[in-house]
């Protein structure tokens, strides 16, 4: 069970978007709900970096794999209806390309 309180992160971040940053309603939801939809994966990584030696690695490779498939979509999604920009390769490694014939 996450320690975190999903709905009251929800309706904190939908009330301040709407508040502060002057965004309709419903961009205001989808935005909270972008960034609440993953909190799950978060508390199983904060779990990982509080003692990272109490996984197996095919726990924290599946940790790993959950997290990353999963969060980084809803973050682009939240950052594009919040900020109206959208998510740039700064490391130049192609991360806004799909690239599943290349090896890693």
């Amino acid at each position: 069970m996450s320690p975190f309180d999903h709905k009251s992160i929800r309706d904190r971040i939908q009330r301040a978007a709407r508040r502060d940053l002057d965004l309709p309603d419903s961009v205001a939801k989808d935005v909270a709900f972008h960034m609440t939809d993953w909190l799950n994966d978060l508390d199983a990584y904060v779990r990982l970096c509080s003692d990272p030696h109490a996984l197996t690695d095919k726990q924290v490779a599946t940790l790993l794999m959950d997290f990353l498939v999963h969060v980084p979509n809803h973050l682009a999604a939240a950052a594009k209806l919040l900020t109206g920009g959208g998510v740039t390769d700064v490391f130049g490694v192609g991360a806004t390309e799909e690239d599943d014939d290349e090896e890693r």
